[in-house]
């Protein structure tokens, strides 16, 4: 086989797995991924304050206003941006996203509202003392897991 002939057929099984590649790749896997950071984020900054609840750690109320600060602030940009239809689990590689988030998207807009109330009054609550901080981390946990039951796929 010439080299020329070699190289013409080379390019062609390139560029048909390139395409084959383009068909099936997911076009929601950077969005997934996204949100997949906004609430690991979140988890890590509720695990420093949760801890200190538990007595786990020590309550410093610096740790805990910076900790509730990100929360809220990642609270305040989640929106439907996030979840573009179609990027639900078993559509979207790596997705936990129930169908349903599309077909109700008004109560989901209210329990994201029901988040940001919460995220915004821990604030508060994380830089009063302990006692606050509990409060404030129960009402945000009843928020995330209003959400969570409704729209999100079971893990396991």
């Amino acid at each position: 086989m010439s080299k020329l002939k070699l190289f013409g057929l080379t390019s062609a099984l390139v560029l048909t797995g390139v395409m084959v590649w383009a068909e099936t790749a997911d076009p929601f896997a950077d969005i997934v991924e996204t949100r997949h950071g906004l609430m690991m984020q979140m988890a890590a900054d509720v695990g420093k304050m949760g801890a200190m609840v538990k007595g786990d750690a020590p309550y410093d109320a610096a740790v805990a206003e910076k900790a509730a600060a990100n929360v809220a602030a990642i609270a305040s940009v989640i929106s439907l941006d996030q979840f573009p239809a179609g990027s639900e689990a078993g559509k979207s590689a790596d997705s936990s996203a129930k169908a349903d988030l599309w077909a109700t998207p008004d109560d989901f807009l209210a329990k994201l509202g029901d988040l940001n109330t919460a995220a915004e009054a821990l604030k508060t609550a994380a830089a009063t003392n302990p006692d606050s901080l509990k409060t404030g981390i129960t009402a945000l946990g009843k928020a995330c897991g209003a959400c969570h039951s409704a729209y999100r796929a079971s893990q396991g």
